[in-house]
């Protein structure tokens, strides 16, 4: 997989990420960042407590902590004086303890709720881009960015913020051994920042490199998973399935290996730091021995042995979250840009303009039409009206044009000239209002494994569903029987994508959902080409009731579905070469005639 460019930083992209969830950023991190203050005072005050404790222990009690508790007590006895100081920092630390596990659990609750909000967001930007980029994006490109890519992004949020807590705590171990030895600290922070920042140096590009391998296998997992689950009946018939499953084996091979490969680099820094420690002790007392009282030495390398236990652990996790960081940068730049391009193209907004519906005739006006990645137009200079409550057919051979008007006739793709107006208004000024007038069917219509009633009433609450209109429809579609038949009516589950169905129920239920909607303009988009002559008859039957109610629009190939339309639009490369009735067309465009003599209409 190439290096994607980095066109943001990465605190833009993280904010970016916050954005995306609706945090506000700003006191998302003011608030992590007091909360991790809190806890750095806490650690702070449980090793600095260590410097009176160590001296008592040597007997001395000069020190004002130690003065101020024997004043408190009234008794300067050692018996007396280490218990209590023990205690005191035991309860530091116990309520620093009990602190930092809030606060992890905050934290993790914080960054997999922007993990979750950031995915469904980045989900929801696809499901309203324009239709033409749509049209353009790969599927499993899609799934990998909103499922396994945002999971890096967030594993990198937690990392940034987990790292800046770990930061602030040793900042404030820190400052307490200079106090207590200058010499030492600086020894000690030379020796461990070699140990963790030198080493996450040396493995900056690999972690990087682990991390784009990890977000290339996983693309190439959904691309391999697709086809052999979507797929699956021509999998099936092409005794193709273990080619698929295969390839996505491989793929999460690669995954597993590299996982394997981070989960080491990001364990290593902690040997190193075990084997450090040692050094440290053994530097550290050499330092303290030739320049101090055995006294001091002792006190000192106290307050180090207790600082170390809080440091240890804080320094491991900078070097594991150094690690987390860099692995999941290729999928926060992933999202990054696919933010930035679907920014780009624009977001659709399902929310209406207006409460003026559009009526009236569909007027088509000079309209041209070319893909943006090409200069061929499609369509060319077509002008006419389409009435309103009549039928109006569009016919012609493939690659004609007739799918690319139906689609900026519904307003799936602007025109690249001319516009569509509706009574005169454009359509485009207020597409979610013209939607919410049109009901389709297409070829394939597409059903959720859910029951028959959530399938007509598409796309509506559970509890918003008007079953009244639902009974309509289905007598409409002529559906009595099919819901006669199944064993719990109208609850009955019909299968992923209607498969315990016939290709004629699946059509009927597409124009039950389709007249669900009320709608004032019926589209049907080839919905009748795969269809028995007996079930095509029966839908252009209720087609034929439906006449003069609303206005109809149908691409089709058949004869039978278009011989009877109030008017006919032949196509041909691109633009409109007749219309009329049926028998008018046929009369002035020898192609079509030509069409209905071959029955390549029929």
């Amino acid at each position: 997989m190439a290096r994607i460019a980095r066109e943001r930083s990465l605190t833009s992209q993280l904010r970016m990420m916050l954005d995306m969830a609706g945090a506000d950023p700003k006191r998302w991190v003011f608030s992590t960042v007091g909360a991790s203050l809190a806890l750095a005072a806490l650690d702070t005050i449980g090793v600095a407590a260590m410097v009176p404790l160590t001296q008592l222990f040597t007997g001395d009690t000069s020190n004002w902590f130690v003065q101020w508790i024997s004043g408190a007590l009234g008794t300067e006895e050692l018996s007396t004086l280490i218990p209590v100081v023990a205690a005191f920092i035991t309860l530091v630390f116990l309520v620093k303890s009990v602190g930092a596990i809030a606060f992890r659990w905050s934290l993790l609750g914080r960054t997999t709720r922007i993990s979750a909000l950031s995915s469904a967001e980045l989900a929801r930007r696809y499901a309203l881009a324009p239709y033409a980029d749509h049209r353009s994006r790969r599927i499993s490109e899609i799934y990998r960015n909103i499922n396994d890519a945002t999971g890096q992004s967030a594993s990198v949020l937690l990392g940034v913020v987990s790292l800046a807590s770990d930061v602030v705590v040793l900042g404030g171990i820190i400052v307490v051994l200079l106090l207590t030895s200058v010499s030492v600290t600086l020894f000690a922070v030379g020796l461990f920042g070699v140990l963790v920042f030198g080493v996450q140096m040396l493995l900056r590009r690999r972690q990087y490199r682990i991390g784009e391998e990890l977000a290339a296998a996983g693309l190439e997992a959904w691309q391999f998973l697709l086809p052999g689950l979507d797929g699956f009946r021509e999998a099936r018939l092409t005794s193709s399935a273990n080619t698929f499953i295969d390839g996505f084996r491989e793929a999460r091979m690669r995954r597993a290996r590299a996982s394997r490969v981070m989960g080491i680099l990001s364990d290593a820094p902690r040997y190193l730091l075990e084997i450090g420690f040692v050094v440290a002790i053994l530097g550290i007392s050499v330092i303290l021995f030739t320049t101090g009282t055995p006294a001091e030495a002792l006190t000192v390398l106290g307050v180090f042995a207790a600082a170390s236990l809080r440091a240890l652990p804080g320094l491991n996790r900078v070097a594991a979250n150094l690690a987390t960081i860099r692995t999941g940068r290729a999928g926060l730049e992933i999202v990054s840009k696919a933010v930035d391009d679907l920014a780009a193209g624009g977001v659709h907004d399902e929310r209406p303009r207006s409460s003026e519906s559009f009526t009236g005739d569909i007027e088509l006006r000079g309209l041209g039409f070319h893909y943006p990645d090409s200069e061929e137009y499609v369509l060319r200079g077509i002008t006419l009206d389409i009435r309103e409550n009549r039928t109006t057919a569009f016919v012609g051979s493939s690659g004609a044009g007739k799918s690319t008007l139906l689609d900026i006739v519904l307003g799936l793709l602007g025109p690249t000239e001319g516009e569509v107006l509706v009574g005169g208004r454009s359509i485009a000024d207020d597409l979610a209002t013209w939607y919410s007038g049109l009901g389709v069917v297409p070829q394939d219509v597409f059903l959720l494994n859910d029951t028959l009633t959530t399938n007509i009433a598409f796309g509506v609450a559970r509890d918003a569903v008007d079953l009244a209109r639902v009974r309509d429809v289905i007598r409409m579609a002529q559906l009595d029987d099919l819901v006669a038949d199944l064993p719990d009516g109208l609850d009955t589950i019909v299968g992923e994508r209607g498969v315990r169905l016939s290709g004629g129920q699946r059509q009927r239920i597409g124009l039950a959902r389709a007249l669900y909607r009320r709608p004032r303009v019926l589209v049907l988009d080839e919905a009748t080409s795969a269809l028995d002559n007996v079930t095509e008859h029966e839908i252009a039957n209720t087609l034929g009731a439906l006449q003069g109610m609303m206005t109809i629009v149908i691409v089709a190939h058949r004869l039978s579905t278009v011989r009877h339309s109030d008017t006919l639009v032949f196509l041909k490369d691109g633009h409109v070469e007749a219309e009329g009735t049926f028998d008018e067309v046929r009369a002035a465009s020898p192609d079509f005639a030509r069409l209905v003599e071959l029955g390549e209409l029929d």
